[in-house]
């Protein structure tokens, strides 16, 4: 895949990513794929508060991206429950790293588009006129 190609997979996965944060854990587990995670090591890598950090790492195990290490309570190590997941993470990888902008820009214009939907529904709510 060269920088300017983006697959309609890889798209979708992008899409799927509630935030530029959790990109950046994901990012961060898959770069050092031995490392044991816990939320004080991610909440320092990331600049997040230690509970912001804990519910990314579980959310991050939910989706199947990292796992818990048996026995060693609160530690994670990157395990994409898939191999079709962790070859669009080492895609991901590849493109974000010459593509930061647009996939950034893709996380936030998914965010900026339920704003906008909420904003739209609005415009027809009417109010009574209280007297």
């Amino acid at each position: 895949m060269t920088s300017r190609q983006l697959s309609n997979e890889l798209r979708r996965f992008i899409h799927s990513i509630p935030s530029i944060p959790q990109l950046e854990a994901m990012l961060l587990l898959h770069q050092s794929p031995d490392q044991e995670w816990d939320e004080a090591t991610i909440a320092r890598r990331l600049y997040l508060s230690h509970e912001q950090a804990a519910c990314m790492l579980k959310d991050l195990s939910a989706s199947g991206i990292c796992k818990p290490i048996p026995n060693n309570p609160g530690k994670f190590i990157y395990s994409p429950s898939f191999s079709e997941l962790g070859e669009l993470i080492d895609q991901l990888a590849h493109y974000y790293a010459s593509n930061l902008i647009e996939v950034t820009n893709m996380i936030h214009s998914k965010a900026n588009a339920g704003r906008l939907v909420h904003l739209f529904a609005d415009a027809f709510k009417f109010n009574k006129d209280t007297k």
